[in-house]
């Protein structure tokens, strides 16, 4: 007789079924979000919403000799998470948390889940106690990144001394062809733990990750206009300072002859922990789309308007986790050629 727990489980796994076994007559598409370089027709989009679900995909497809892509929130451009006729696994339903240990710092969570959700589970869930963690980076420029993907894509953030993403990953777990899952880390299949991170999915599909995070620390923005050729020093003398995090926006006005040499230097250096985290100017969604038009129409007052607002926010003060969210415009395109016109936008 099943137990309540295969019951579920095997009645999860039929109402899956419809969309693992049948082909689909009516053609899908996919693409990327931010290039659009990449539409690719795929045979079926199917969204697991737990690990069951994601290793019956992957046997059944395994057993039927049907490749198999896996994509989180689009953003890679150069197509390695789509392949034609090939059945398009999207993970961003696979988004709990998992399990936390205050003690070491660690948060387990699923693969499909995004950098800002799990920051804002665990701000929630460690509240009010007196050690706080918080993740040591994520890529910047946006938020919409699942966990899964960044891993597989080993990304790195704006540390002026941290290694790539790997150095913070303890351990995940894979599912391999045959649909079960394989536990991988510095310890525990170690091949697969070194190729997997950077893989871009080639090894088996990223389940869930366990992360190590650091102390929570609170941080003050310095913002400098700086050359091209002081950067090397300038970076140097930053790490020497202790400065955990900084980065170097370009002019990108090409009549200029500032064009890639001139730019906004900022860097984030480590404050005591009584002192007021106070950042009252940010910039809006608007904001950022009025520079993103300027940056087509007029570069000049696009940088010009870019480094008088980050020169305004010197010596703001931020948390170093939630200091590295980032917005992000969907479907920014669009909008720039109802703004602007043309196509190329």
């Amino acid at each position: 007789m099943l137990t309540r727990r295969e019951f579920i489980r095997t009645a999860a796994l039929f109402a899956l079924a419809p969309h693992v076994f049948a082909e689909t007559r009516r053609e899908i598409w996919v693409n990327d979000v931010h290039s659009q370089l990449n539409r690719t027709r795929v045979r079926e989009l199917l969204v697991p919403r737990n690990r069951d679900q994601l290793a019956e995909i992957v046997r059944s497809a395994s057993r039927k000799a049907v490749p198999i892509s896996v994509s989180g929130c689009r953003h890679s451009m150069g197509g390695q998470q789509f392949a034609t006729d090939s059945i398009c696994i999207d993970t961003r339903s696979l988004d709990r948390v998992i399990s936390f240990d205050q003690e070491r710092g660690l948060v387990e969570a699923e693969a499909g889940i995004q950098w800002s959700k799990l920051i804002r589970a665990y701000l929630e869930a460690e509240s009010g106690k007196q050690k706080q963690w918080g993740i040591a980076q994520k890529q910047t420029g946006a938020d919409t990144f699942t966990l899964g993907g960044s891993l597989s894509s080993n990304v790195h953030g704006r540390g002026l001394a941290m290694k790539p993403l790997i150095s913070n990953i303890e351990s995940f777990t894979l599912i391999n062809a045959d649909g079960k899952p394989i536990r991988c880390s510095r310890d525990e299949n170690t091949e697969l733990f070194r190729l997997a991170i950077g893989g871009y999915g080639l090894f088996g599909l990223i389940d869930s990750v366990t992360l190590r995070r650091v102390p929570r620390q609170k941080l003050r923005r310095v913002v400098e206009i700086i050359h091209a050729d002081e950067l090397p020093k300038r970076f140097e003398e930053r790490i020497a300072q202790k400065f955990l995090y900084g980065d170097f926006q370009f002019s990108v006005d090409e009549k200029s002859p500032d064009f890639l040499q001139r730019g906004v230097f900022s860097c984030y250096e480590p404050i005591d922990e009584h002192e007021p985290v106070v950042a009252k100017k940010e910039l809006r969604d608007d904001d950022w789309l009025d520079l993103l038009r300027l940056a087509y129409t007029d570069r000049e007052k696009a940088f010009k308007r870019y480094s008088d607002y980050y020169l305004s926010t010197n010596g703001q003060t931020y948390w170093s986790d939630t200091s590295q969210l980032s917005a992000y415009l969907s479907n920014y395109a669009q909008k720039l050629r109802e703004l602007i016109g043309g196509e190329e936008s």
